[in-house]
């Protein structure tokens, strides 16, 4: 049932250009078929008039019959597609056949009359040309109808591995926060409370905009205080962040989920910072762009997986098909993400 609702759906898009085709094409294809009048025998101009308007009537019914009957046979079966050839070419001759006998009195008795099987002849192949053409908009059409539904699949299927980046970053998190709240129980129960009610509205975000592919920037900027909150508990006066964005451009721009609090975790997890040593993080705006720099500290053994950084530049290529900007300098590393105008959802 559904399929043949989308036949009928495709019939009535398309069927109007064929009709289009079929007042357009007729007046100039009988013009054409009649144009040797005019140097074959002394007729005068009014005949020749009178056999366009005709012969413009005879191919427009002609155009008529086969579009009716080839766009309704999408919802039939294509094994009568030979059964609508016979009767197109069928319906020709009978209005060829027709003409033939009703022209003694439209048109005035001639004697160069050609023998019968040559009218039948042009007949048909005046109604394959029509049946070419007819068939060529249909096959485009359903060609243009193709190529947009496997666009269509092809954004669902970015949709679906755009989930899929997100929802990876989801448990990679939670180990890391539920390791540090279990150190934090142990070492100190008020901050490890502390930790448990931050870590909570953090996990509430999570929850409500796992699928949204952008978020409103300032909501990510939320989230990711959040995340910062919960690691400046965990590593006190060694980690600070500065953040320096307008507040109009909070408003105004989207950013892919999680994007900077994957940055903000990228930074402290490969880097050894302390207290005497502290990570000194800055997310500040420019031009379209949101920069994290930082200062680097690196560890003595580092873990080169890179699996948020490589995850993230993944998701701007499908997202934007640009990767996102890094430079990893002696003393500084920072990460350049674009801000998009409009909010593109799931």
């Amino acid at each position: 049932m559904y399929e043949i609702f989308e036949i009928i759906s495709f019939i009535l898009m398309y069927r109007k250009q064929l009709y289009k085709t079929a007042f357009l094409s007729s007046p100039i294809i009988a013009v054409f078929e009649l144009s040797p009048l005019i140097f074959i025998g002394n007729q005068p101009y009014s005949f020749f008039i009178k056999s366009i308007f005709v012969f413009t009537f005879i191919i427009l019914l002609q155009w008529l019959f086969n579009v009716f009957l080839f766009s309704e046979n999408r919802i039939k079966n294509s094994r009568n597609i030979w059964k609508n050839y016979f009767l197109s070419f069928l319906f020709a001759f009978f209005l060829i056949a027709l003409f033939m006998i009703f022209s003694s009195s439209i048109f005035p008795p001639r004697k160069d009359i050609p023998p019968p099987i040559f009218p039948f002849l042009n007949a048909a192949t005046l109604n394959t040309i029509i049946l070419i053409i007819i068939n060529s908009i249909i096959n485009r059409s359903k060609k243009e109808q193709m190529d947009s539904e496997l666009a269509f699949l092809k954004i669902k299927n970015l949709e679906a591995e755009q989930q899929q980046l997100i929802q990876k970053l989801q448990p990679h998190f939670l180990f890391n926060a539920l390791s540090t709240l279990k150190s934090l129980i142990n070492s100190n129960t008020e901050q490890a409370e502390e930790y448990l009610i931050k870590l909570s509205e953090f996990l509430r975000f999570t929850v409500s905009s796992h699928v949204n592919e952008l978020v409103l920037l300032e909501k990510e900027l939320k989230f990711t205080n959040d995340y910062i909150a919960l690691q400046q508990i965990r590593f006190g006066d060694s980690f600070f962040c500065e953040i320096n964005i307008p507040e109009n451009i909070r408003q105004s721009f989207f950013v892919p989920v999680y994007a900077l609090q994957t940055l903000v975790e990228n930074a402290i997890k490969h880097n050894a910072f302390t207290s005497s040593n502290p990570l000194k993080l800055s997310i500040v705006y420019k031009d379209n762009c949101i920069e994290i720099k930082n200062n680097k500290i690196p560890k003595q053994i580092e873990n080169k997986s890179g699996m948020g950084l490589k995850n993230l530049n993944k998701r701007f290529l499908l997202i934007d098909g640009l990767p996102i900007k890094i430079e990893n300098k002696q003393e500084l590393f920072s990460v350049t993400i674009k801000l998009f105008q409009k909010e593109r959802l799931c």
